[in-house]
């Protein structure tokens, strides 16, 4: 799995069903998702790692529980599955979802977990340690992202992306968001952010 050359990483986050038509759809995710598509395609080589909320039944972000948002993302359901698009139109099998570049997070009940940098795979443990054996252990290797929600998940998983040290490269037409306003001004603080280019 290591390479002797750095190949660059598309991390995905969060292209599940709740986000994209169930308890906490957002705008631009039908869009995302096949802009997310396109980019894997015409990427060949890339290697892509995908991001998932994956949580308990009573987690505490969750209103019932004292939380601020509706259930979402509940682990076994379809709302907490990768759309379907990234099985079915994905051309390079290995880009598509599998056991070892799948990863979780917000599986603590008692924790919010926004940044994708957090998720763990039971195979090839941390993102971090994924983008480090996909290239080489380069910790300028580029990175690009797309997914949900740009004002959490999206902005909290290129900041610490970006903190680690990788350039960073935020796919601005692949982003979902739950407001429009709220998108474009995270879109600017992120494009004065060190290590991070909105394309």
């Amino acid at each position: 799995m290591k390479s002797k050359k750095s190949v660059p990483v598309l991390v995905v986050v969060d292209l599940l069903y709740d986000f994209i038509d169930g308890s906490l759809a957002c705008l631009n995710s039908d869009n995302s998702v096949l802009e997310s598509v396109k980019f894997i395609n015409n990427n060949s080589g890339m290697a892509v790692a995908y991001i998932c909320d994956n949580h308990p039944h009573n987690h505490s972000s969750f209103r019932e529980f004292g939380g601020v948002w509706p259930s979402h993302c509940v682990k076994g359901t379809r709302g907490g599955s990768i759309h379907e698009s990234f099985y079915r139109d994905v051309t390079d099998e290995s880009a598509r979802p599998g056991k070892e570049n799948t990863f979780f997070k917000g599986e603590d009940p008692e924790r919010e977990q926004y940044s994708g940098y957090e998720a763990v795979n039971p195979i090839s443990g941390t993102l971090d340690n994924f983008i480090n054996l996909i290239s080489g252990d380069d910790d300028r290797a580029e990175v690009y992202v797309s997914g949900v929600a740009t004002e959490f998940c999206i902005n909290a998983t290129v900041k610490d992306l970006a903190n680690s040290g990788r350039r960073v490269f935020l796919l601005s037409k692949a982003l979902a968001y739950v407001d429009k306003d709220g998108h474009e001004k995270t879109l600017n603080e992120l494009s004065q952010y060190k290590n991070v280019t909105i394309i």
